[in-house]
């Protein structure tokens, strides 16, 4: 298997917890060694071909040494890769961000609305602020993931406009809520309604529009775009990495997965770095629902569809959710 997108897990430590994490805390957490970085790199990074480096943890700026050694690495023995780092953004400083810049590294921040929603979901969201004006001032680009749920879907317009103000912000993408980790045990933070999606997303393509008509860089909805493409025929059937078997996870411990989302699960565990167990593609595809019977949707047989771990561990429960967000997008995209 030849791998295109490599997660590695760089510290089990986040000093945040958030309501929404899927990994939870740990009480044996680590940070990956030195060793076992350059390993994960050599093995499963190809020479030649295209792959995309993912750094992940718990929260990767905890351990900036192993950010930057990631990125030297690739500079020097595998040139072809791209790198980028998913981070709360809370412990950004002018170092980090000149790092990120200098490797081209691309900037993903966890942001699950505007100051108070981050605040009530992720906490310190002062810091998280400063991080985004941090990026701003060197001039990195950077998107933003939010996780929608029914503490946020009724404010991602302001999310928007929020990110309006800072030029280097590119887009958002939204995740589902996952029943796992924290999620999976809180008594406040549930799925939003189809109802609330359907009206949170239109909203928030008004945010967009409005926007985008002053910016030099349009920001971008990663699902609009999803959406077009499958519609105009140029997106895959399946878009998890995953799910087509070309992704892997490396933990800290060296222990290997899917991806993140599954990581630390004994259901999918892929052996470890010394004693790999790399199974044939598409080991998650089993866990896919079946979009046979979506009747008379307007992306029937073109539907992007949806992650694969999600799925399982939802149960399928947002079914109906992700549903309901392609289908209030694909209605705005064709008015």
């Amino acid at each position: 298997m030849e791998i295109r997108y490599l997660i590695l897990l760089l510290t089990d430590w986040c000093n945040l917890n958030c309501a929404c994490c899927y990994r939870g805390k740990t009480s044996d957490a680590k940070d990956m060694s030195m060793d076992l970085l350059e390993k994960s790199l050599m093995q499963f990074v190809p020479v030649e071909s295209p792959c995309h480096v993912q750094l992940s943890g718990g929260e990767p700026t905890m351990v900036p040494d192993l950010i930057e050694e990631t990125a030297k690495t690739l500079q020097k023995k595998r040139p072809h890769a791209t790198l980028g780092i998913q981070t709360n953004a809370t412990l950004l400083d002018r170092s980090l961000v000149r790092l990120f810049s200098k490797y081209n590294i691309q900037v993903g921040v966890s942001l699950d609305g505007p100051p108070d929603i981050q605040e009530q979901l992720r906490g310190n969201a002062a810091a998280t602020l400063k991080g985004l004006k941090l990026l701003e001032a060197e001039n990195v680009p950077f998107r933003v993931t939010t996780v929608i749920s029914n503490r946020n879907i009724d404010c991602l317009d302001k999310l928007v406009l929020m990110l309006g103000g800072f030029s280097t912000a590119r887009g958002i993408g939204l995740d589902l809520l996952i029943h796992k980790g924290n999620a999976a045990t809180s008594s406040s933070v549930f799925p939003a309604t189809p109802e609330q999606t359907a009206d949170g997303i239109n909203r928030m393509m008004t945010a967009f529009q409005m926007i985008n008509r002053n910016r030099r860089e349009k920001l971008e909805l990663r699902e609009e775009k999803t959406v077009t493409n499958a519609v105009r025929g140029k997106s895959p059937a399946c878009f998890c990495h995953a799910g087509k078997g070309e992704s892997l996870a490396v933990c800290p411990d060296g222990s290997l997965y899917p991806c993140s989302q599954t990581a630390c699960d004994p259901r999918f565990f892929m052996g470890t770095l010394d004693n790999p167990n790399i199974v044939p593609a598409g080991l998650l595809r089993e866990f896919a629902l079946s979009t046979e019977d979506c009747g008379d949707c307007p992306l029937s047989g073109q539907c992007p569809g949806d992650c694969y771990s999600r799925q399982y561990f939802n149960h399928g429960e947002n079914r109906e959710l992700i549903c309901t967000l392609y289908q209030t997008l694909f209605k705005l995209i064709r008015d």
